[in-house]
């Protein structure tokens, strides 16, 4: 059976070269044969593999070799939090949950009525000051006029010793004549006697004259103390003024600080306050997110670094909107890696060492329209690709 076989295949090419030419068309149709058909595939595999890896070796070298990717990435902001700088009871909250809030508007009120009267209170303080400060001012100009009279009272009294001094000295030479000419016997003894009193009296009213000047002159030292005592007390009302002024403005500034204010733009979150509530001084009461002003940190290695600069393109796909980038470019590099930053950072030089890759934050500012579409909330999760070649 086998030797049957045989033959009938070696004679079958013959047999086909034997066949009328009405059925060439029905050979001509006849399926190529399989090693043919083999090869031809195999071509068509290799020529493909040709092409796909062409097209991903110019893919690597144009665009992939220079690209740096990382999924340690995440949208943060700059939040702010919101405290309370005096302790009050909440009279009116004026914002809810995840509201959308301007820099300057009112996000709640403290009662002020306490506040209204300290300011009250410092008002009076600071009008009593005022007026003992004018009281010692008039104090001080009357001690300075009795001094400026008390200068003229000085002059008199130099004046009168002056005259009381002429006086004595006039009497004393006519003591001095009559006593020759008594001695002569020209006058009376009675006369001299008389003429001797009278320069006795003119002796003791230049003493008096003396004594009274030398107390005008103490007077003015005492006058001139008071002077400058009234002075010094001046120096003590002003600055119990400037106290009195200060406790004011310490006070209207409290009054103020009863209206809470927003100070960014942004929407609130995180709040913790209820009208009615007492709040403490320092206490933190919300949170303002100004989610238009999101940005990306993104945590690459340091073997990522090489090529890396401030003001190259960044790619950003963010997890929670698969199908979605965004644009952004690189701001700045953190000046360490984020262990050195850490609250206990690593320390290599003790027990046994692993070398484990740093890795650097790398901050990148987003563009704007994406900002104002509010997707990127801070906290989310993102995969940053950075184009290193432009």
């Amino acid at each position: 059976m086998a030797e049957l076989a045989l033959i009938s295949r070696n004679d079958e090419p013959q047999a086909r070269k034997k066949a009328p030419a009405g059925d060439a068309g029905i050979a001509a149709d006849a399926p190529p044969a399989p090693g043919r058909k083999k090869k031809r595939i195999l071509g068509i595999l290799g020529a493909a593999l040709l092409l796909g890896g062409a097209g991903f070796g110019y893919q690597y070298t144009t665009v992939w070799a220079h690209q740096e990717t990382t999924d340690n990435a995440y949208v943060r902001a700059d939040i702010t939090p919101v405290a309370a700088k005096v302790e009050g009871y909440v009279a009116k909250l004026m914002v809810t949950d995840n509201q959308r809030v301007q820099a300057g508007d009112v996000l709640m009120i403290i009662d002020a009525a306490d506040y209204e009267a300290k300011v009250a209170r410092a008002e009076a303080d600071l009008a009593a000051a005022r007026a003992n400060l004018r009281t010692l001012a008039a104090a001080r100009q009357s001690a300075s006029a009795q001094v400026g009279a008390q200068g003229g009272a000085i002059n008199q009294a130099s004046a009168q010793l002056a005259a009381m001094r002429a006086s004595a000295a006039r009497a004393l030479a006519d003591e001095s004549r009559f006593a020759e000419l008594a001695r002569r016997g020209w006058t009376t003894k009675a006369r001299l006697d008389q003429v001797r009193a009278e320069a006795r009296s003119a002796q003791a009213q230049v003493a008096a004259a003396e004594a009274a000047v030398t107390a005008q002159r103490g007077q003015s030292g005492a006058l001139v103390a008071n002077t400058a005592g009234a002075a010094a007390n001046i120096a003590a009302g002003e600055a119990q003024v400037q106290a009195a002024e200060a406790a004011l403005r310490q006070a209207k500034i409290d009054l103020e600080r009863t209206v809470i204010r927003a100070p960014v733009s942004g929407v609130v979150g995180n709040r913790g306050v209820r009208e009615g509530q007492l709040v403490k001084s320092g206490q933190q009461l919300l949170a303002v997110v100004p989610v238009e002003q999101a940005y990306v940190v993104a945590n690459f290695k340091e073997t990522q670094l090489e090529k890396m600069q401030v003001g190259q393109p960044v790619d950003i796909a963010l997890d929670a909107y698969p199908g979605l980038t965004v644009r952004g470019r690189i701001e700045s590099l953190a000046p360490a890696s984020g262990a050195q930053f850490a609250l206990i950072p690593t320390d290599s030089a003790t027990g046994n060492f692993t070398k484990i890759v740093q890795r650097v934050p790398v901050k990148i500012v987003v563009e704007k329209g994406a900002l104002g579409s509010q997707l990127l909330r801070p906290g989310l999760s993102v995969e940053a690709t950075v184009n290193t070649k432009d």
